[in-house]
């Protein structure tokens, strides 16, 4: 080989080092170009996360950013509270301050339990209060101190309760969590809760209305009698300022003079000799009532004779018999015992425009011939003409139908005129107007309870505009005002503008990043 050629050689071998070693320092830059661009966007990253958390941490009127960013577009607004409940709370005076503490550690897992519907549906209280409500959780078996905090003077077992204590002032209202759903009433003969409605709001609402105004009446309920119950209709009347107490049925009994209103609900078994004097006696001062029976398997063979004797005083008899309705348009799902009533037109107004209600297992309420012309009496509610009646026969036990048809009462209304104290008389002849089961199976919003809350409110004058009405579970479709709005503007300026303008630009600087490498 010539000198000539081993200098090419040498020179093609300098210039393929150079090469590889040019291509090396390039892969080397590019590898750490690579590397800084990463970490640097993991950095920015993260700093954009631990500033958007500081950011939804800050609070504005002790709320949260996070909670003003929060939005509730269900149907029935389950997690928030009604401008009901925001308005009567934006009435009190600002130094107002209404304590909520649930006696329990603050739950984590919500779903599938209660308090998937009472924890956020409470932030939303405090959220919306301007600082007039605080709600805590506080363990009493951590700190002992609380329940002489709240109830100094031991009058309430709030040790062994997990309730929530509503506290305003120095005095307190208990709401047990289960308390705060209807339920299936039929599941519940069976010990099972199986819910029908969330009455969250109704129940806090109305603490806050009563702890801050007090209660404006007291109802009296008749126990002994073989009744239903009666939480539900305890409930109602809580959230009308209405409070509640029982009067037990016995042979010595006396009705409290702080008594604005007695409740005879689903009674099974009659009055005593002394119950009609007394109640005669608190009627005749301008008292008012509420009576509610119905013709089932626990009282056929009860006739009521002495409450009827009482209630003819009034020109009311309840009869001893079962309302039949034999007009197919007027049953329900083809059952001649659950119904529907006609509505006295004159009393639409009461029923919030319903013309028919709801009816089961009646018993006829009709007039008692009274001779007295001062005793005026009015029909509330009809069957249709060709409903009829049957009795019960004890000797066959079995039912004997009347094959004569006509028209029927199902509830009455008495009164005196040309009387400073006229009483009130209502008389139902079933018991869907007060029972527990019935307001479990069709809630507060039926046009039967809205009767019945109407005509509570027509004889005590009581306020009822800060009732709030129960919110059904099984709706789930989206509220229309809630989702425009302010709330469908953060929504579309989110979706549409910031997260698409955001993608843009990370595009964009991934690539120029790499066509310049």
């Amino acid at each position: 080989m010539s000198s000539k050629d081993k200098t090419n050689n040498n020179e093609a071998s300098k210039t393929e080092a150079i090469s590889e070693n040019k291509t090396k320092n390039n892969v080397d830059v590019r590898a750490g170009k690579l590397k800084l661009f990463s970490i640097s966007s993991f950095v920015i990253l993260l700093v954009i996360v631990l500033a958007l958390n500081i950011i939804f941490s800050l609070k504005i009127n002790n709320t949260s950013i996070d909670d003003y960013l929060t939005y509730d577009m269900s149907s029935t607004g389950q997690n928030s509270i009604s401008d009901i409940s925001v308005s009567y709370i934006d009435s009190l005076p600002a130094d107002t301050t209404i304590r909520i503490v649930g006696l329990f550690d603050r739950p984590t897992n919500l779903k599938d339990t209660p308090y998937e519907y009472i924890v956020p549906l409470l932030d939303d209280y405090v959220s919306k209060s301007s600082g007039k409500v605080t709600v805590e959780y506080i363990n009493p078996t951590k700190y002992p101190s609380i329940i002489s905090e709240l109830d100094p003077n031991g009058v309430y077992d709030l040790a062994s309760s997990n309730n929530y204590v509503v506290y305003v002032n120095g005095k307190i209202i208990e709401i047990n969590p289960v308390d705060c759903f209807t339920y299936d009433p039929e599941m519940l003969q069976y010990g099972y809760y199986l819910p029908t409605s969330n009455i969250v709001e109704q129940k806090f609402t109305s603490a806050i209305v009563n702890l801050t105004q007090g209660y404006t009446y007291t109802a009296y309920f008749v126990t002994g009698l073989g009744e239903d119950s009666h939480t539900q209709l305890s409930n109602m009347l809580s959230s009308m300022s209405i409070g509640s107490e029982q009067i037990m049925a016995s042979d010595n009994f006396v009705i409290p003079s702080d008594c604005s209103l007695l409740i005879l609900s689903g009674i099974n078994t009659d009055i005593t000799d002394s119950m009609s004097s007394a109640i005669k006696d608190y009627l005749s001062s301008g008292g008012k009532i509420i009576v509610s029976v119905n013709f089932f398997s626990t009282n056929v063979s009860e006739s009521f004779p002495k409450l009827n004797l009482l209630l003819s005083n009034y020109n009311i008899c309840i009869q001893n018999a079962l309302l039949i309705e034999n007009n197919p348009g007027y049953q329900i799902n083809n059952d001649s015992y659950n119904t529907l009533i006609d509505v006295n037109s004159d009393l639409i107004e009461y029923t919030g425009g319903a013309t028919t209600l709801r009816n089961s297992y009646a018993r006829p309420v009709t007039a008692a011939d009274s001779p007295y012309n001062y005793v005026q009496v009015t029909p509330l509610f009809a069957t249709s003409t060709n409903a009829s009646i049957c009795t019960y026969d004890p000797a066959t036990d079995n039912l004997i139908q009347n094959v004569v048809q006509g028209q029927y009462s199902v509830g009455m209304y008495a009164t005196f005129t040309g009387t400073p104290t006229p009483p009130d008389v209502y008389v139902f002849g079933t018991t869907t107007f007060t029972s527990d089961d019935y307001i479990n199976n069709f809630g507060f919003n039926d046009a039967n309870i809205v009767f019945t809350r109407n005509i509570i409110r027509g004889m005590l004058k009581a306020d009822d505009s800060v009732f709030v009405e129960g919110k059904p579970l099984s709706d789930y479709s989206i509220k229309t005002e809630y989702a425009n709005s302010n709330t469908a503007t953060v929504l579309t300026f989110v979706l549409v503008a910031i997260l698409p303008l955001g993608l843009i630009i990370a595009g964009v600087v991934v690539y120029n990043k790499r066509k310049n490498l």
